[in-house]
């Protein structure tokens, strides 16, 4: 008997890592350099939007942040049926960096929400640890990139110069 709770322990574990979500890959429609639309594409305050990765960059100063999660089209609301996307940044903590893409319905334009600390409950320890996170990293004042049109820049592959 013993042995059979430890077999159905060990399906029930399968069970649940199987329908764990697995994490979210950026379609390729977004990935690359998003730079503020009145710049040029060697502006050093940029977006840098990989598989399963988000870096903002200003310069010398740079932050990287994984736990990517699209969300679905229901971030819009019931009956949405347009081309705008989201991207989540670390999706299961404080959400430092949300991207829009095709803003407004209008393809090729992003604009990203850079997170800042919220009024909290002192007693509400996951937001006092988020605003934490949050005040920690300055976004805003490090990379001047806080809903503003993006665009993105053409993709220049190694040893073709294009």
């Amino acid at each position: 008997m013993k042995s059979m709770g430890r077999h159905i322990s060990s399906s029930a574990l399968m069970l649940l890592l199987a329908a764990a979500p697995a994490a979210a890959q950026v379609p390729a429609d977004f990935q690359g350099d998003w730079v503020p639309a009145a710049a040029t594409c060697d502006s050093p305050a940029r977006a840098r939007i990989e598989a399963a990765r988000l870096t903002l960059l200003n310069a010398a100063d740079k932050e990287a942040f994984a736990g990517i999660e699209m969300a679905g089209p229901s971030y819009f609301g019931p009956g949405y049926n347009g081309i705008q996307a989201v991207l989540i940044t670390e999706f299961e903590g404080a959400q430092p960096v949300t991207a829009t893409f095709n803003l407004d319905e209008k393809k090729g334009v992003a604009q990203l929400e850079l997170g800042v600390p919220t009024p909290a409950h002192p007693a509400n320890k996951v937001a006092q640890a988020s605003n934490a996170r949050l005040t920690k990293l300055n976004l805003r004042k490090r990379f001047p990139l806080q809903n503003i049109p993006l665009k993105r820049c053409p993709t220049v592959r190694q040893g073709t110069g294009r």
